[in-house]
Parts: structure tokens; sequence; C-alpha cells
């Protein structure tokens, strides 16, 4: 008797070491997907997937999600539609959750799922589709993609008139006005340093150049500054719609560059069509 509870226990300990080192795995798999780190997570889950028996049917559906969600990212659409219909192989009913995945993900999770279902049923069923304020996701979305670069064009002349052009708010109103007084105020200060480095190189008296310089030196500097901020506000502007404007503009999304920090080193990915 107390040789077979040793073996339970001993079984039991073994069973649990396993479920430990699984649950570990999947951890360091979705810290790796939440870091970007793309081509990471798809080196980890084939090394999972190799003891797939070692997972419940939950664990697997979230493995071949975040395989399948990094090969989108990388432009790898065959190898995602594939991860994906091994999703459907193990629960035909699974939809992606809207609050953490991208609406052109969904749609194409979508166009995944529709011609599963019909290669499995020979019939044809339809996907619900997914709605996002009223406004419906379609395969391809045309005006938002216009808008972007619409968004861009304006920015590059006049920082903060891309963010007006998308959406007119505070933080747009604010971009455009400070730029504009930026390339304002840096015009009317290249005209009056010259004039008074002018008065100042004229200048016979000895008593009056320390003051002429003075004000041609704050003139200069001033110059200087309001051309360092029309810099600093373009990059600024520029880089916003490029990457973080998704939190107000999320029907954009896909159209935006994606950068990805890996140990190899960064990666960047941008598919824009004209």
């Amino acid at each position: 008797m107390k040789k077979f509870l040793f073996i339970a226990i001993w079984l039991i300990c073994i069973f649990s070491l396993l479920s430990q080192d699984n649950k570990d795995s999947l951890q360091n798999l979705t810290q790796k997907f939440r870091d970007f780190e793309y081509t990471l997570v798809i080196d980890d889950a084939l090394r999972l997937l190799e003891s797939k028996n070692k997972f419940s049917n939950p664990e697997l559906i979230e493995i071949y999600r975040m395989k399948g969600i990094s090969h989108y990212a990388l432009l790898d659409d065959s190898e995602a539609r594939l991860s994906f219909i091994e999703i459907l192989k193990i629960d035909t009913a699974y939809s992606l959750d809207p609050s953490f995945t991208s609406p052109k993900i969904i749609s194409f999770f979508n166009e995944v799922k529709n011609e599963y279902l019909i290669s499995i049923e020979g019939k044809e069923e339809q996907v619900t589709i997914i709605k996002y304020d009223t406004v419906y996701v379609p395969t391809r979305d045309l005006t938002s993609e216009y808008n972007l670069k619409q968004a861009l064009i304006r920015s590059i002349f006049l920082p903060g008139t891309g963010h007006l052009y998308l959406n007119s708010d505070l933080k747009s109103w604010l971009l455009t006005f400070l730029s504009a007084a930026s390339i304002g105020t840096g015009i009317y200060f290249i005209i009056d340093t010259n004039e008074k480095e002018k008065i100042y190189l004229q200048e016979a008296n000895r008593n009056e150049t320390s003051e002429k310089y003075n004000d041609y030196n704050f003139s200069y500097r001033m110059r200087n500054l309001a051309f360092i901020s029309f810099a600093a506000l373009w990059i600024y502007s520029q880089l916003d719609l490029l990457f973080f404007i998704e939190d107000s503009q999320p029907e954009i999304y896909s159209y935006l560059p994606k950068v990805f920090i890996q140990p190899q080193g960064i990666s960047f990915n941008y598919h824009f069509e004209f």
C-alpha cells in the first residue's frame, strides 16, 4: 500500500512540475508578444507546438493566436492563415477579441474563418462583421488610407494641419498654432537680426557698440530658438501621425508602420499603396 501511495505522490509531483513548466512557457511567450518581439514569438511557439499534447485546447488556441498575429505583423499572410486555421480546427466558433486586436487582423481572421467553414461544410456561412462605433470594417478601408495620406502631406508643410485633417481637437489646434507661431516668429527675427546686424556693424560710437551688439545677439538667439522649436514640432508631428495616431484613429491602424525591437536589432515594416 505504501508503495502505491509513493508512486501516486511521485506522479502528482511530476505532473505539477510539467504543468508549471507549461505555464511558465506560456507566460514567457505572452510577454514577448506584448513586447512586439514577433520573430521570437514565432520561434518559441514552434518549439512549444512540438509537444502540443502537453497543452489544453484553450492554451493551444492562445499559442496559435499569438503566432498568427506575429506572422501577420511581419507581413507573412500565408503562415498567419495556417495558424488561424489551426485555431478553427480546435474551435470553429472562435473569434478574436476586438479589445486587444486591430480591426485589420480581425477582418483577415474572419476571411480565413469564412473560407474554412465553406471548405468543411460545402456551403457558405456568413461571418458576423465586426462593428466599431457604427463603422463597419471592410477588407480594405480606402477612405481611411486616403485620409492618412492626406494628413501626412499636410503635416509635412505645416505641423498640426495633418492632425486637424483627421480630428479637430485641442491637440490638433495647439500643434497648428505653435507651428505657425514658431515659423512666423522665426521669419520676423530673421529680418530683425539682419537689420540689427547692420546697425551694429555701422555703429561708430564705441559707447553704443555694446548695446547694439546685445540687441543683435538677442534677435539672433530668438531666431535660432524659433526655428529649433519649429523643427521639434515638425519631427513630433510626423512621428505622432505615423506611430501614435492609433488611439484616436483606430481605423487607420493597419496603414501605420510597425517598429519591432528585437535582440538581433530593430525591424521596420511599412506597407503603403499609392
